[in-house]
């Protein structure tokens, strides 16, 4: 196999695993939203996670489902900064069947935007890849 041939090669497989994720990610999140409720919350507390490159947060939310049950629950999504501060107002997106599985309405909180940057990156190196096949002698 000559060089051009494994350089398009390595480059397709990484874009297909990362647009892959990324398409993965992006149906999770619109599949999540047809089934959700939606119904004002309340911040109550953040559980930040450290690591050596910085913080992400992890909201635990207040709320009241639609049948008047009250739930406490932390999203699966961290954030830096968090998308609230403790206290703080925030639309709820809750699984109807399984109320403490929830994610917060916005792009930037419930999965949507890791989805677009991993679908993005699949994109690039698959251009990547093609412009490798395209160029090359």
């Amino acid at each position: 196999m000559s060089t051009t041939a494994l350089m398009v090669l390595i480059f397709g497989v990484i874009a297909l695993v990362f647009g892959g994720v990324g398409l993965g990610a992006l149906m999770s999140a619109r599949d999540f939203r047809r089934i959700a409720q939606r119904v004002p919350g309340e911040v109550v507390r953040l559980r930040e996670s450290r690591d050596s490159e910085g913080s992400v947060y992890y909201p635990t939310i207040r709320f009241m489902t639609l049948n008047g049950q009250y739930v406490e629950a932390e999203t699966h999504f961290g954030s830096n900064p968090p998308p609230a501060r403790v206290g703080g107002r925030v639309t709820v997106l809750y699984d109807p069947a399984r109320p403490d599985r929830i994610r917060l309405e916005g792009f930037w909180a419930g999965g949507k935007l890791i989805g677009v940057l991993f679908a993005s990156l699949g994109l690039v190196f698959l251009v990547v890849a093609a412009a490798i096949a395209a160029f090359s002698p």
